[in-house]
């Protein structure tokens, strides 16, 4: 899974890449449209290392996150907007981090002259919403004389079209993010080969001083309760702090966060909020010596699951067996379970529940 990195000059969004990934790509110089840095994360599981120590596993493959660190983008549109690479991998990505800068350093001045998240929060809803106006717009341009030109059965589909794009141009030019609008289930599945950018999920990402760090819940409650929506999460921390905690071992981060009155990892509260903002589950399964985790969206049948581990197990799918993750774990294995008949038979349609360990049967 992609995700995208985005916010205004010197709001701290490298820090937040470096802090995330243990990355070290340079901080504290904004040159415009020049910088993109990308980084795959790991993520930490403690259900996976616990299974891979109960299968005796030597190999536990865990999921990963692609994050994509892109220009800052001007607080001004009298630069033209993004560039197209920019766009292009805006476009391409999964979700949005937006890192806005609640933190204030005299050596590193905002370029407006003031800290204002919530200004910055406006000013890149703008600048994305923008974006995706031009691109409406565009299509709306192509679509007109096609739509006149076509025969009247074709004509239908593409009055519906050109009325959906109508609607999310009068959005758009009213700068509210799609996410925010009551599209229904097809509509959304109709604009999304246009990947609009104010569609996607958006984390927001509060990026506050050290000073502030004892303050993070708070200060994550009140940007929830003004931006928390569907397709927007919040989280806060202090990038920094999260930066320089990334360069020590485990036991002496968890030291130094006691210290500071910190009770969790930044980064992982991260990781936690964009699974919840995308709606995922994660499964397991144990294959040979590997055991593995695997992510798919909330409420995904177990054949489309299969799916994502091959094609061949989901063209040729069976039947699933299911067990918890706990389940396994007190039972020994699979074997066992299926003894003790608490290892569950279960048909294509069947939701994938979040911390199933999956034996897929397939034939091909």
């Amino acid at each position: 899974m992609d995700l995208g990195i985005v916010g205004l000059p010197l709001s701290g969004k490298t820090t937040v890449f470096n802090a995330l990934t243990h990355g070290h790509a340079e901080t504290g110089g904004y040159r415009a449209g020049v910088e993109t840095h990308i980084g795959v994360v790991k993520v930490p599981d403690e259900r996976l290392t616990k299974l891979a120590a109960q299968f005796q596993a030597k190999k536990a493959t865990p999921v990963e996150l692609r994050y994509i660190d892109l220009p800052a983008m001007s607080a001004s549109f009298d630069h033209g907007g993004p560039s197209s690479q920019v766009l292009s991998a805006l476009s391409a990505s999964d979700g949005l981090l937006h890192v806005v800068r609640t933190f204030e350093r005299d050596d590193v001045p905002h370029p407006q002259g003031s800290i204002d998240p919530h200004r910055d929060v406006a000013a890149m809803d703008v600048e994305l919403a923008l974006a995706d106006l031009a691109v409406v717009e565009k299509r709306l341009e192509r679509l007109v004389p096609v739509v006149r030109a076509s025969k009247p059965a074709e004509r239908e589909a593409g009055e519906r079209e050109m009325e959906l794009l109508q609607r999310v141009k009068a959005s758009l030019e009213e700068e509210k993010p799609l996410r925010t609008q009551a599209l229904t289930a097809d509509e959304q599945k109709a604009l999304r080969d246009y990947a609009l950018l104010t569609l996607k999920p958006v984390l927001l990402v509060v990026n506050v001083g050290e000073g502030d760090a004892s303050k993070i819940p708070d200060i994550e409650s009140e940007f929830t309760a003004r931006y928390g929506a569907e397709g927007t999460c919040v989280v806060a921390l202090c990038g920094q702090l999260e930066m320089e905690l990334a360069e020590l071992s485990d036991e002496e981060a968890l030291e130094f966060r006691q210290d500071m009155g910190l009770t969790e990892s930044g980064v992982q509260r991260v990781l936690q909020r964009t699974f919840d903002l995308m709606g995922l589950v994660t499964f397991y399964t144990v294959v040979g010596d590997e055991c593995r985790a695997w992510t798919v969206p909330r409420g995904m049948p177990a054949q489309q699951a299969a799916g994502k581990i091959h094609s061949d197990m989901e063209r040729g799918f069976i039947r699933a067996e299911a067990i918890g993750w706990e389940e396994i774990l007190a039972c020994g294995s699979l074997a066992e379970a299926r003894k003790k008949g608490i290892l569950r038979t279960e048909g294509k349609g069947y939701a994938v529940q979040d911390g199933d360990v999956l034996h897929i049967l397939f034939s091909v």
